[in-house]
C-alpha cells in the first residue's frame, strides 16, 4: 500500500485514482504526516460493505459459524452428490 502526502496526491491524483481502479491498489494519504484518507477502488468499498453488513447480520453470522463448523466435523457434501442435487432440483423445475 502507497501512501502519498495531501499535496503529492493532489499533483497525481489522475495517476493514483487510475491505479486504484484498475488495479484495486490501496493508497494512503497523509497530511501533516498523518493517515488521513485512503483511496480504494468502488468494488473493494461494496465488498468491505457487504462485509460489515454480514458481521452486522446475527443469522449470517450463525450460518456462516454453522458452516465453518461442518466443514471442521466433515459434514461436507462431495462434487458429484452436490451436482446431483442440481440435477434433481431442475428436473422437477422443468
Amino acid at each position: 500500500m502507497e501512501s502519498v502526502s495531501l499535496t503529492e496526491a493532489t499533483t497525481r491524483i489522475i495517476e493514483i485514482a487510475d491505479r486504484v481502479a484498475s488495479q484495486h491498489d490501496q493508497v494512503m494519504v497523509t497530511r501533516d504526516g498523518h493517515a488521513d484518507v485512503m483511496l480504494i477502488s468502488v468494488a473493494e468499498y461494496e465488498l468491505m460493505r457487504e462485509t460489515l453488513d454480514l458481521s452486522l447480520d446475527d443469522e449470517a453470522l450463525a450460518d456462516l459459524r454453522q458452516s465453518r463448523d461442518d466443514f471442521a466435523s466433515g459434514d461436507t457434501f462431495s462434487t458429484y452428490e452436490v451436482r446431483g442435487e442440481l440435477d434433481r432440483r431442475r428436473s422437477r423445475a422443468a
